[in-house]
């Protein structure tokens, strides 16, 4: 499955998850899910966080779902390049969270949000710092332990509960999806956890399962 004969232009929304992610990992690659009134793009962060960026478009076509290089996408958005990406579908290693079965638990606004963000920052300066290393990153397994821990918990009258990493939020800021004076809205379905913001989602699985590697 491939991107020929697709209206690029009316992709052009999904540009900024692709500039994000290439200046956090320029190897990044990108699931794209098409169809006639909808587009995704689908990428894991190189800290292990899978991001998604879904928006309308009025394309009569086929519903597509192809992974390529995310270099090798913008510029064929930007119009760089005459031809579509290549294919690179047998590079996608991660599974993906469920497209039905959500429930949403609770709205959480900005304010509480990047509180959190910040905390979190200054916890790994300052694990870092500790190891005598002022101004870079703390052991991997020092700095895994800080994301990895739950920094906001949510419930509903239903009984419904999840906890969101500080991974999660980070992502969630570092890639622009979450404006100032906007909200997020904590999903669950199964295992999976999501937190959605104006410009994108991110998915998360509970504690132990870890993102699915097929």
């Amino acid at each position: 499955m491939t991107l020929a004969g697709v209206d690029r232009a009316a992709l052009s929304e999904l540009a900024p998850v692709l500039r994000r992610a290439i200046t956090l990992d320029p190897r990044s690659l990108i699931r794209l899910r098409l169809s006639s009134n909808i587009a995704t793009a689908l990428v894991r962060l190189p800290f292990g966080v899978l991001v998604a960026r879904t928006v309308e478009t009025r394309m009569s076509m086929e519903p597509v779902d192809v992974t390529v290089a995310a270099a090798d996408a913008l510029l064929w958005l930007d119009g760089e390049s005459a031809e579509p990406p290549p294919a690179r579908d047998a590079e996608w290693r991660t599974g993906l969270p469920p497209g039905s079965g959500w429930a949403r638990v609770e709205a959480v606004p900005d304010d509480v949000v990047r509180p959190l963000v910040r905390s979190g920052a200054v916890a790994l300066q300052e694990a870092a710092e500790r190891e005598g290393v002022p101004g870079a990153q703390p052991r991997a397994e020092v700095a895994d332990a800080l994301l990895d821990s739950p920094v906001l918990t949510v419930s509903d009258d239903a009984g419904r509960s999840a906890e969101v990493t500080l991974r999660t939020l980070s992502a969630l800021t570092r890639m622009g999806f979450l404006p100032r004076g906007g909200q997020i809205f904590v999903d669950v379905a199964g295992r999976w956890v999501r937190v959605v913001a104006e410009y994108g989602t991110v998915y998360l699985e509970r504690p132990g399962s870890g993102l699915l590697l097929r």
